[in-house]
């Protein structure tokens, strides 16, 4: 299939594209629901009432947490009229963030608790809209300043 654009023209729009997003990135923490981890003690060997063994069990909550870069653009600042296109009921501040896809990925699989950068926390109130590039992909998602 014949395309207006070479593959050169391509290769250096997306190296445009991956510089734009190196000069305004910023470091975002993404933070998921802990995991709860049993371990069982039986270093206590009294017998209870049925001859059995007490059997001590411990819950610790292994917090997860990992860093990523994003563009991040405070959109009530910029574009008011957002909230009511995006069909998102929300008061609070709508911020949006567009990220690579290990960034995605990790938003993604499982309960996302909350996102935090400058200071503030966030929820995140869409799913993923892919931002193809010819070819290049990245992944922007809308969240709401928490209070």
């Amino acid at each position: 299939m014949a395309s207006f654009l070479s593959a050169g023209d391509i290769a250096g729009f997306h190296k445009d594209v991956n510089t734009h997003f190196d000069t305004f990135k910023r470091l975002l923490t993404v933070h998921k629901a802990p995991v709860k981890k049993i371990s069982v003690s039986v270093e206590n060997p009294q017998v209870l009432g049925y001859e059995t063994n007490s059997v001590e069990q411990q819950f610790e909550y292994e917090l997860r947490s990992s860093d990523f870069y994003a563009i991040i653009a405070y959109e009530n600042e910029r574009r008011p009229d957002l909230v009511e296109q995006v069909q998102i009921k929300t008061n609070n501040p709508l911020v949006s963030i567009k990220v690579q896809k290990d960034a995605r990925d990790y938003i993604l699989n499982g309960k996302t608790e909350k996102i935090t950068f400058d200071d503030k926390s966030f929820n995140v109130v869409s799913t993923d809209i892919v931002k193809n590039y010819q070819g290049l992909k990245y992944y922007l998602f809308y969240l709401e300043e928490t209070k």
